[in-house]
């Protein structure tokens, strides 16, 4: 993502000062006179930067204080941890605790379909996944392939599974989370690089919605746990330069 205004460049400055512990929760940010000294710029711009570092939910005003350093760690929502996804190159140890994290998300919400699928198997449609299905599948015998393509391709698997199950708040989370993890090459390269895997698990997972076969569901399951791990090495090999 290219990301070259004034505007940006102050913020991400800020804001890595923040997610590395240089300005500390609690801490309040100099004043906007001072600040635009310090980084060259204008009052103005400065009010840009702190409504941006305040959107990412990296800051807040308090009355009679000023701009204060929030504690990400604790209040940080999914702005906040979009946001230090940029900083992949930078923080790579936090990196790679985020994609673990969200691996660790979606695998309970896989548990919690075959949950459903468990209790009433007739009232899934497995139409829509099995149609998203297709296109990985396509991928899949495609060569090269970018792994942007297969990441939007099992999102969209994810999408369609969600709804089948009755949809709800959960997608704007996959949709986020999902997102998060497309938008850094260093992550949904390693992740997203071998579009037969993904194509053989999902086949196996749909298929179980299609056949109401909850055994097949857990034991496809269970392969994520070993996935994960592989997956995670891949990732911590190429944030941190390794061959």
């Amino acid at each position: 993502m290219a990301r070259s205004s004034v505007v940006d460049d102050v913020t991400d400055r800020i804001a890595l000062q923040i997610a590395t512990g240089r300005l500390k929760a609690g801490d309040s940010l100099p004043s906007i006179r001072r600040l635009a000294e310090e980084h060259e710029i204008n009052p103005s711009t400065v009010q840009q930067v702190l409504a941006r570092l305040r959107a990412a939910g990296f800051v807040e005003p308090r009355h009679g204080v000023g701009v204060v350093v929030r504690d990400i760690q604790l209040y940080g929502g999914i702005e906040t941890w979009q946001y230090l996804f940029r900083f992949s190159s930078t923080l790579p140890e936090l990196t790679v605790q985020n994609v673990k994290e969200i691996l660790e998300t979606l695998q309970l919400f896989y548990q919690a379909a075959l949950n459903r699928l468990a209790a009433d198997p007739a009232a899934v449609d497995a139409g829509p996944p099995r149609r998203a299905l297709r296109q990985l599948q396509l991928l899949s015998e495609t060569r090269p392939v970018r792994a942007t393509d297969v990441h939007q391709s099992v999102l969209q698997i994810l999408r369609t599974l969600h709804t089948a199950l009755g949809g709800g708040i959960t997608l704007g989370l996959l949709n986020s989370m999902g997102g998060m993890l497309g938008e850094i090459p260093e992550v949904v390269e390693p992740l997203y690089s071998d579009p037969a895997e993904h194509a053989w698990f999902w086949g196996q997972v749909i298929t179980a919605l299609e056949t109401g076969d909850v055994e097949l569901g857990r034991r496809t399951l269970e392969v994520l746990d070993d996935w994960h791990v592989q997956a995670l090495e891949r990732v911590r090999s190429r944030v941190f330069g390794q061959p």
